[in-house]
């Protein structure tokens, strides 16, 4: 691994391990603010970081205790100003009520660097859809 897909690998463990405490204000430390999130919940798509973290109140779950927010078969690429990964995420929890949640999802991130630092500049959560 090179060392630009290891800070790459670094952001994003740093992004899952803020969401994964509860540390909101450092959730998108390292996002651009005039990026683009595609997200499973409502909005679909947010067009700044800023819009984005005002919608967390509507979705955003107030788990009890330990919380999975997990990066499973992460893949890093890194040019020399444009990188993208890609895998897996793995959330889960017990909310207030006892109720537990568990749910693997898609993850793909483009990231930018500038003035030697790796910024998300397009981040994208899915969910197949089950057909019966």
């Amino acid at each position: 691994m090179n060392p630009d897909e290891a800070a790459i690998r670094q952001v994003l463990e740093r992004w899952a391990e803020a969401t994964r405490d509860g540390r909101q204000d450092e959730v998108l430390a390292h996002h651009q603010d005039d990026l683009v999130i595609f997200d499973v919940l409502s909005p679909l798509r947010s067009t700044s970081a800023a819009r984005y973290r005002d919608s967390w109140g509507s979705w955003q779950p107030d788990p009890r205790g330990a919380v999975v927010f997990d990066l499973q078969d992460l893949t890093v690429e890194a040019g020399a100003d444009l990188g993208y990964a890609f895998g897996l995420l793995e959330c889960g929890g017990t909310l207030p009520d006892g109720a537990t949640f568990s749910d693997t999802v898609r993850i793909t991130f483009c990231l930018r660097k500038g003035e030697g630092q790796w910024k998300v500049a397009h981040q994208h959560v899915s969910k197949p859809i089950e057909r019966g």
